[in-house]
């Protein structure tokens, strides 16, 4: 009896160890998170923790962030439901603390029980986290809450820094007027289009040192590709002189800002969804491969009267393109780059700025094109 006792007793000290030890087992791994954050390409620090191998922010600290963006948001507590509430497009009202990195607090880390309702639906789906007890706040898994309020998020692992990027109010895309930020901006640049964008490297090649050179400029070798298909299309990647996909060129090259100028190849037989999609599609396909970069969307350029083709291709269409790639801009959080209206007067390219058909562009009409990217510049971004 001593013996089968002592077995007894052994495992019963077994049992009670694997209880103890069970919760532990589960808890969730916690400490202060130093991700470096930006929102729309300018740098932010906040109170972040990672936990479990995600990061958690603090819902009012994000709801701060995005106030002046189209994807604000409202954060409120409902007495009668215990809950907090969150409305898409609403101003975010502080209430003071917000921004505020603070103390380490990982070890209050709880599942929170918070009801969460969105736009007026209860979101059991999310991850929350109550830090702080009952003084604390509710810090959000920041792609769960992205997927749930419409922005965007990535990470750039090259800077280890969380990337958030926001839409745009309509109207809001448009880059403005900014003082010239000169030749050390344009060389921060690289340039993705069609045979509009061919002619800034080959006119560099022939005098105008105020463009940018050949390095800069990614076009298919013969200097043209199609909007509709550009998934097939090669670049002809500087250095190398592979003929490689634009996702591969964005992979490798990792270009801090893109300026794209694609459209008017095939414009007659795109519609307006048709053209929508292949852009929201092509941005998406960049995004994934080079995370950081800053993609600028640029209008496509009119045509001079002596263009003979305007059964299939005219202004008035262009005029329509150009808005639906504004909207995109909107949509995506990609800045609008308005360059046509450098070279435009009543609505047309002026004869001195074509080359010869009426549609490629003479050597000065793209010195009036990098003086407008140069005076309507990025700004803030770091």
């Amino acid at each position: 009896m001593g013996k089968l006792m002592k077995k007894a007793a052994a495992v019963l000290a077994a049992v009670l160890m694997m209880t103890l030890l069970a919760p532990m087992a589960g808890a969730a791994d916690v400490c202060l998170s130093r991700q470096a954050l930006k929102v729309n390409g300018v740098p932010v620090r906040c109170a972040a923790y990672n936990i479990d191998g995600s990061n958690y922010f603090k819902l009012r600290d994000l709801a701060m962030l995005l106030t002046d963006t189209g994807n604000r948001f409202s954060v409120d507590y409902d007495e009668a439901k215990k809950a907090v509430k969150i409305v898409t497009g609403e101003a975010y009202a502080p209430i003071g603390g917000e921004l505020e990195e603070g103390e380490d607090f990982s070890a209050t880390a709880r599942p929170t029980t918070q009801r969460i309702f969105i736009d007026g639906l209860e979101r059991a789906d999310l991850s929350v986290y109550n830090i702080g007890g009952e003084q604390g706040s509710n810090y959000f898994k920041l792609r769960e809450l992205g997927d749930a309020l419409g922005f965007r998020v990535s990470y750039d692992e090259d800077s280890r820094t969380m990337l958030v990027r926001t839409c745009y109010d309509p109207g809001q895309a448009r880059l403005p007027l900014t003082e010239d930020a000169g030749r050390e901006y344009l060389d921060r640049i690289t340039f993705l289009g069609e045979c509009t964008t061919y002619g800034i490297g080959y006119y560099y090649r022939h005098g105008y040192t105020d463009l940018c050179p050949p390095a800069q400029i990614w076009t298919p070798a013969n200097g043209t590709m199609t909007l509709a298909y550009y998934e097939s299309a090669r670049i002809l990647f500087p250095g190398t002189k592979e003929e490689i996909p634009i996702a591969e060129c964005a992979r490798r090259a990792k270009p801090e800002i893109l300026i794209i100028t694609l459209g008017v190849n095939g414009l007659g037989y795109l519609d307006e969804e048709g053209f929508k999609a292949k852009f929201r599609s092509l941005v998406g396909e960049i995004r994934d491969a080079s995370p950081a970069t800053e993609i600028i969307l640029n209008a496509i350029y009119p045509l001079a009267d002596s263009w003979e083709g305007k059964s299939y291709l005219n202004n008035a269409m262009i005029d329509d393109a150009n808005i639906w790639m504004e909207a995109v801009a909107e949509e995506l959080g990609c800045p609008f780059l308005f360059c046509r209206e450098s070279l435009e007067a009543d609505g047309r390219l002026p004869e001195k700025y074509q080359n010869g058909d009426g549609l490629h562009l003479a050597g000065e009409a793209y010195s009036q094109i990098i003086a407008y990217i140069r005076t309507h510049a990025l700004t803030g971004i770091g």
